[in-house]
């Protein structure tokens, strides 16, 4: 993958530039146009190099945990996105963002700056370090959670930065640099930034050769299951999914990691597969009982396989990852899912058989809502279905972990929009800065379902939606506290509540010379002209509608997986007791 920013400009006609110019106009390369981050001493000069001529948008995040959470949802848009932080304590900070872009595949690039080389060699006792000489601790820890790391020193810092970045796009991971300031200003020649950065997979020649022989067998004898998962989008592969579903030929179900890849208006699309969990028994029946299922990009994680409850068919299993093939069981390594995907498309492009329209899932196992709105107090049932009807298409949903994601699984999204959250990860606070970063990123406004549990964690990030032309509209669903904790052990332990928040107050004491609208809403009527006002505000203000729910309410999908969890069997798959 190769993202690069339509007339940007050529290196100058220099033989060589700084190493910081040369990181800017990498990353400019890359699709980054903003940067996330904060001040520290050790990076002050690094970001006057980044900031200085590649065109790049400086945005002050409130704290490195939320730039690192900023930098996922921007490139989740762009295909890319970049971090700066001080040396230790800023990005100890940033970590565990780092470590959940890791998870869920998502390229970030970590950028510290850090005490000069000489104090590193020379280990003396400097503040932000345990004072104990040990100046890569910290680039150690970063290699247990990105796909290269490395310290970017002396003439070969372009190959160092070049290597770094070529090893995210390929992977789809984030990656680590360390930039000493002593070589934020050292000159490298200029001469490899006329040709951007790609990924390399490589296929085994002959493996894929292997691997298109049995996919033509297996097409000749049987129709096959598409199921796919969230690598399908992280390595590029929506249009492909489109023009898979366009052909007639296959039926497709997603996890709800992939919610949205495929239209779920689509004929070819025949709902959300979650296991023993799945709301639509039609759904759950044609996965399980398929006799040909071809996996394209899944992760069988625990949440979105229903405990690890799912069944892949009933006869042959293909599946489609990142770097290999596996045909019953016939591992094919070295076959990238860009080219596994490629042939697929081919032969499925040319197979005479047509299969019967499948007629897409009522995903939320229930009857629809009528469109007429009561007075009634609002459940999760009211408020996913409302939510259900008024979604507006082409919508980027962000949904936090928990109540807000399995609510937003379980309806039926309207063309163009899709599902954005951390099924893997599951890093509560992560989708608040993520919703905003979008904004950065493009123009499609945000739309976000956050828990108050979640949100009490990252909500002064919504001050950097000031600098931002695309707000998102915010559902604050306020059920005073856990509830996804209390569906599974002890609802009414004390650890399970929280501190009790003046939300509308605290939202607009944020932004506090910003347009912002907020409501707040106890029953369906106020629901309705709540979504309807917020729907009608410009895209630049900031719309925010807190949602008062029970606390023991929860959707029907996540009560259903909650269960599982609590389950004694779950108990004794994590090692807990009771």
């Amino acid at each position: 993958m190769s993202v690069v920013i339509e007339n940007f400009p050529s290196p100058s006609a220099a033989s060589t530039v700084t190493v910081g110019e040369y990181l800017a106009i990498r990353l400019r390369q890359c699709g980054v146009e903003h940067l996330f981050g904060l001040p520290g001493d050790f990076n002050l000069a690094l970001l006057d190099e980044l900031l200085a001529g590649a065109d790049l948008t400086w945005v002050n995040s409130t704290n490195e945990l939320n730039a690192a959470y900023a930098a996922d949802g921007y490139a989740r848009a762009r295909g890319f996105g970049a971090l700066v932080t001080t040396y230790g304590v800023g990005e100890l900070s940033a970590v565990n963002g780092i470590a959940g872009a890791a998870a869920e595949r998502v390229p970030v690039l970590q950028i510290t700056g850090a005490p000069a080389t000489p104090v590193a060699e020379a280990g003396m006792a400097t503040h932000h370090t345990l004072a104990d000489g040990d100046f890569d601790r910290f680039g150690r820890m970063y290699s247990e959670v990105t796909v290269a790391a490395a310290t970017v020193t002396g003439a070969g810092a372009g190959a160092t930065i070049d290597r770094v970045i070529t090893a995210m796009l390929t992977a789809r991971r984030p990656g680590y640099l360390r930039i000493p300031t002593d070589a934020v200003g050292q000159e490298v020649s200029a001469e490899p930034l006329s040709t951007p950065l790609t990924a390399e997979p490589r296929s085994d020649a002959a493996r894929r050769s292997r691997f298109a022989t049995v996919l033509r067998e297996s097409l000749q004898e049987e129709e096959p299951v598409i199921l796919l998962g969230h690598l399908a989008d992280r390595f590029g592969l929506a249009g492909d999914m489109r023009r898979l579903a366009d052909t007639g030929r296959v039926r497709i179900v997603t996890f709800v990691d992939a919610k949205g890849l495929v239209p779920e208006t689509h004929p070819a699309h025949a709902g959300v597969y979650v296991g023993a969990f799945t709301p639509d028994p039609r759904t759950r029946s044609l996965v399980e009982n398929a006799s040909l299922v071809i996996t394209v990009g899944v992760v069988l994680g625990d949440l979105l396989t229903g405990m690890y409850s799912h069944r892949l068919g009933s006869g042959s299993l293909i599946t489609l990852g990142p770097d290999a093939a596996t045909v019953d069981g016939e591992i094919l390594d070295g076959v990238s899912i860009a080219d596994s995907v490629g042939e697929l498309l081919e032969q499925v492009e040319a197979a005479p058989r047509r299969v019967v329209e499948a007629r897409p899932a009522v995903l939320r196992g229930t009857a629809p809502t009528p469109d007429a709105w009561s007075g009634d107090p609002v459940t999760q049932e009211s408020f996913w279905s409302g939510v259900e009807r008024w979604l507006p298409a082409g919508t980027p949903v962000f949904a936090e972990a928990g109540t807000a994601f399995y609510g937003a699984a379980a309806i039926r999204f309207p063309d163009g929009a899709r599902l954005i959250g951390q099924p893997i990860w599951s890093s509560i606070g992560y989708t608040l800065p993520a919703a905003v970063a979008h904004g950065f990123a493009c123009d499609d406004r945000p739309v976000l379902f956050i828990g108050d549990g979640a949100a009490q964690l990252s909500i002064q990030d919504l001050a950097t939606a000031r600098l931002s032309p695309v707000q998102p509209i915010v559902f604050l669903l306020d059920n005073g506290g856990y509830s996804v904790e209390r569906a599974i052990r002890s609802p009414d332990a004390v650890y399970q509540d929280i501190t009790r928040w003046d939300w509308r107050t605290v939202v607009r004491g944020l932004l506090p010379d910003s347009a912002v609208s907020t409501w707040r809403v106890r029953n369906e009527g106020e629901l309705r002209d709540a979504m309807a006002g917020a729907e009608a505000t410009a895209d630049s203000a900031l719309a925010f509608i807190e949602v008062v729910l029970e606390p023991g309410d929860v959707p029907p999908l996540l009560h259903a997986i909650a269960n599982g969890l609590g389950s004694a069997a779950a108990h004794e798959l994590m090692g807990q007791g009771g």
